[in-house]
């Protein structure tokens, strides 16, 4: 899974590294969902780790920067198991298959997106409402009413190092997969002949418009 650079130049996009390549050729159909999916999988596993390595170049005292960045650690490797209407979500079961401790750390993290961070409903968020009661010498008695609020801190070494070691080996099997199906591509394209692999579409780019942000995106 080498990295792909990729240059503008006044006609669109150039692929750089490729001297004797003639045209990219546009890729559908199941398999190249599969291809897809995997790469969006990495790339989301790859900012995941990105966000828990920055953790430690944030002095402690800088607690937000330190908490958006855990949190987002934690969101994007949980979106990589979750349900999804344009990509196929990755199985923790198949993953962490024989750990079972990988297991448990895996539905903590999740558990911990889905029921505290993107959404409120654990006991990780706890506010209780309170009012204050004078001795009763005043015109009136209560002196304020207000609410005390908590919130479970999550970011301590143990649970980064969890989280790091759940990324890390969900990012090797996206890997390995995606590997394999482009050698499944590869021989499968090769096995055409130049003729009809040159007349194919050729690959193109384009950017979704605004209204595009509540739509299903289609498959490749």
């Amino acid at each position: 899974m080498e990295p792909i650079h990729v240059s503008r130049t006044e006609a669109g996009f150039h692929i750089e590294g490729f001297p004797d390549a003639v045209k990219a050729i546009r890729l559908a159909g199941p398999m190249a969902r599969r291809l897809a999916d995997l790469w969006l999988h990495k790339l989301d596993l790859d900012f995941a780790a990105d966000c828990l390595s920055e953790i430690n170049q944030v002095q402690n005292v800088e607690r937000v920067k330190r908490e958006a960045l855990w949190r987002s650690a934690i969101v994007h490797y949980a979106k990589c198991f979750g349900t999804s209407k344009a990509r196929f979500q990755l199985s923790a079961a198949k993953i962490f298959r024989g750990e079972p401790l990988g297991l448990v750390a895996h539905k903590f993290f999740t558990d911990l997106r889905d029921k505290h961070l993107v959404h409120d409903e654990n006991s990780y968020a706890l506010c209780f409402p309170a009012a204050v009661l004078n001795r009763g010498d005043k015109s009136y008695k209560i002196e304020k009413v207000f609410c005390l609020a908590g919130f479970i801190q999550t970011l301590n070494q143990e649970h980064w190092n969890n989280l790091k070691l759940l990324v890390d080996k969900a990012h090797a099997w996206v890997v390995s997969e995606f590997d394999n199906v482009c050698d499944r591509f590869t021989k499968d394209l090769e096995r055409k002949t130049y003729a009809d692999l040159l007349a194919r579409d050729g690959m193109t780019v384009r950017v979704p418009s605004l209204d595009e942000v509540s739509r299903t995106r289609d498959a490749p």
